[in-house]
C-alpha cells in the first residue's frame, strides 16, 4: 500500500526569483565595490614596488565610483584635479604610456618665463643646498623660494610668498644660466639654478638644478594589465562571499 506524499513548490519557486530578481543584483554590487578596494590597495602595492619612496599624495590618486543593483558598474581612476601639487593622471601618464617627462607647475613656469627652451627640463641635482622630505623630494617651498627670487610666478601666488617670505625670513636668492647663455660664452657654468651667493664665491657645484634636455620615459607602470590581471583573478572568490551574505541576510 502506498500513500502519495506532495510538495508545494510555490514557495521555494517565489524563494528562487527573488534571489535572482533582488539579490543577484545585489551581491554583484557588493562584489564589485568589494573587488574594486582590493585592486586600489594592489594598485598602492605595486607603486611601492616600482617607485622609489611614492609619496602619500601618489599612494592616495585614486578615486573609486562605486556600483549600486541597479548600475552594476563600478570604475577605479586616476584623479584627474588636485587643489595643490599636479594631478596624479597627469604626472603618472608618462610611466604608465611611456614618453617626455610630465612638465609640474615648477617646469612650466620656467619655460614660460623663457628659462627653459622647448624640449628641455630642470633636474634636481644631489646638492647640500636642497631641502627635501622624508620621501627625498625637493619640498614645495624652496619650488616657490626659487620662482620668486627668478621672478617666475605665474599667478597670484607670488604675493602670498612675498607676504609670508617678509614675515618669516629674508628669501634666498638664486640665479640661472640657460643654455643659450651657456652655448654663448661657455665657462664653468653649465646650464642650471645656483644660489647667487655661492656664484659670487665662485663656488661651480652649487648647483640646484642642472637644465638638459627631455628623454623619453619607458612604460613603468602598466596600470591597466595590473588592475585587469588582479580582478580577473579575484572576481570569483568576492562574488561567491558576496551571493553567500546576500542570502543569508536576505
Amino acid at each position: 500500500m502506498t500513500q502519495p506524499v506532495t510538495f508545494d513548490m510555490n514557495p521555494m519557486l517565489k524563494k528562487v526569483d527573488m534571489i535572482k530578481q533582488v539579490q543577484i543584483p545585489f551581491a554583484t554590487s557588493l562584489a564589485l565595490n568589494n573587488l574594486a578596494k582590493e585592486v586600489r590597495d594592489n594598485y598602492r602595492a605595486e607603486m611601492k614596488q616600482r617607485f622609489r619612496n611614492p609619496v602619500p599624495f601618489t599612494l592616495n590618486g585614486m578615486y573609486i565610483k562605486a556600483s549600486s543593483k541597479n548600475n552594476l558598474y563600478v570604475e577605479i581612476g586616476l584623479k584627474e584635479f588636485a587643489t595643490k601639487g599636479n594631478p596624479t593622471s597627469k604626472y603618472l601618464l608618462p610611466q604608465i604610456q611611456g614618453g617626455k617627462p610630465y612638465m609640474t607647475r615648477f617646469q612650466k613656469a620656467l619655460r614660460a618665463k623663457g628659462f627653459l627652451a622647448p624640449g628641455e627640463i630642470a633636474i634636481p641635482t644631489q646638492s647640500d643646498y636642497l631641502r627635501r622630505n622624508q620621501y627625498g623630494n625637493v619640498m614645495p617651498s624652496q619650488y616657490t623660494e626659487i620662482l620668486y627670487s627668478l621672478q617666475a610666478f605665474r599667478d597670484s601666488s607670488a604675493f602670498t610668498y612675498r607676504r609670508e617670505a617678509k614675515r618669516v625670513r629674508a628669501a634666498r636668492q638664486y640665479k640661472i644660466r640657460t643654455t643659450a647663455a651657456y652655448n654663448e660664452s661657455r665657462g664653468r657654468y653649465f646650464p642650471g639654478i645656483y644660489l647667487e651667493d655661492d656664484m659670487a664665491r665662485q663656488i661651480s657645484d652649487s648647483a640646484l638644478f642642472w637644465i638638459t634636455r627631455q628623454r623619453n620615459l619607458p612604460p613603468k607602470f602598466p596600470y591597466i594589465p595590473i588592475g585587469a590581471a588582479f580582478a580577473q583573478k579575484n572576481w570569483n572568490r568576492n562574488f561567491g562571499h558576496a551571493l553567500a551574505k546576500a542570502i543569508a541576510t536576505s
